[in-house]
């Protein structure tokens, strides 16, 4: 689990150099190193494979507080056009309805999703998947309820991938990843990211969907 460990902590320290301030909170969101905090926060019904326990056991995850007092269940990271909302472990279970389970009280379990898979982190509601079941936890997404696709073949790798994100956004481009006239992303920025994945990734295809699912 070093490897996990090791890309979890450098994507903490960028998430934590980055991140920008808002007023809109009186408490920011926060991930912390916290060695062999309690799980038991997360329901059972959610399936954990040996890495994904590993991060909840050992990294605590808190989400924004307003100046209202309403403490949001997820950790916002800022992609330069889009946010990724990274749940807390206690909402988990509620982060899989509309994926695993649907339909109103009481829920019933989608036929076509995998119960291995659990739905641990989203863009816009496109889901950030872990698949339990295999070896490393590979990581998939998709387009709501869409077919999914991997873009990293282990959770290290992914954590390491949006470590990466943060690094080209905030390092190269001072957050200035839009061309302001024609309101799209710059090519520069992709060429530099799509260059600086591939070295984390290790899979092409992997960059092209990760890429897709952040800017396509």
């Amino acid at each position: 689990m070093e490897e996990l460990k090791e890309s979890v902590v450098n994507f903490i320290n960028n998430y934590s150099k980055y991140k920008v301030a808002l007023d809109l909170f009186q408490k920011e969101a926060e991930i912390v190193y916290l060695l062999n905090k309690s799980i038991e926060e997360i329901s059972s019904h959610i399936p954990l494979s040996p890495e994904l326990e590993f991060f909840y056991s050992n990294f605590e995850i808190s989400g924004p507080i307003r100046k209202d007092g309403y403490e949001l269940k997820n950790v916002n990271i800022d992609i330069g056009n889009a946010t990724i909302y990274l749940s807390e472990p206690a909402n988990l279970y509620n982060r899989q309805l509309g994926f695993r389970w649907i339909g109103g009280p009481p829920y019933k379990e989608d036929p076509r999703w995998n119960q291995s898979w659990v739905v641990i982190a989203d863009k816009d509601d496109d889901p950030i998947i872990v698949d339990t079941s295999q070896r490393n936890s590979p990581v998939l997404a998709s387009y709501e309820t869409s077919e999914v696709f991997y873009i990293s073949d282990s959770l290290h790798r992914f954590f390491e991938a949006i470590s990466v994100v943060l690094e080209v956004i905030y390092k190269n481009f001072s957050g200035e990843i839009m061309d302001p006239e024609t309101f799209d992303i710059k090519n520069d920025f992709i060429a530099v990211l799509e260059e600086e994945l591939i070295k984390v990734l290790n899979n092409e295809e992997h960059v092209s969907n990760f890429m897709n699912y952040l800017y396509g």
